[in-house]
């Protein structure tokens, strides 16, 4: 009498199984890693409209005060600006619409989900203070820019010279 022999099956996975694996994987994270870019991004575009409406405000400003103009004061060190006094440009004046001072600090206060944003650098005509004259005007006669960053991604805001009008550039 012939006996059949039990067949083993061995426990684990062929290696069509595992292809199929590594290629489901591999999907997944082509899709994720874009989104967690974006996160970067997004908060970039926001910052810098935050930073182009606040520009805005400081020339207006300028203009309804013509007695004491407004600065917006940079500060790359701590990545922060304020919108001054000319006359008293260390102290922020209050925000009209919160009471607050007109200070931002990216993570903080009205600026809180923005808190990847760094302000990497500014070339103001040789300080790190934008006035706008009594018309709207900068206090200089060359192109402002401001370049705002984000981990790897950085767009500039260029002000033009005659207007004050800020353009938000590119992400780069």
């Amino acid at each position: 009498m012939h006996c059949a022999r039990p067949t083993r099956r061995y426990a684990g996975y062929t290696i069509a199984e595992m292809l199929v694996m590594v290629a489901v994987l591999s999907i997944i994270s082509a899709l994720a890693v874009p989104m967690f870019r974006g996160q970067d991004t997004t908060q970039l575009r926001e910052a810098a409209k935050l930073l182009a409406a606040d520009l805005d405000a400081a020339k207006f400003e300028s203009m309804t005060h013509a007695d004491d103009l407004r600065l917006v004061v940079f500060d790359t060190t701590n990545h922060t600006y304020h919108i001054a006094a000319a006359s008293d440009p260390t102290t922020p004046i209050t925000n009209p619409v919160d009471g607050q001072p007109y200070l931002v600090d990216f993570g903080e206060g009205r600026a809180s989900a923005l808190g990847i944003v760094q302000i990497q650098s500014v070339d103001l005509d040789g300080d790190d203070e934008l006035g706008f004259g009594l018309y709207g005007q900068l206090d200089q006669a060359t192109t402002a820019t401001i370049t705002l960053a984000a981990n790897d991604a950085e767009l500039t805001l260029t002000l033009d010279p005659a207007t004050g009008e800020s353009v938000i550039g590119q992400i780069q």
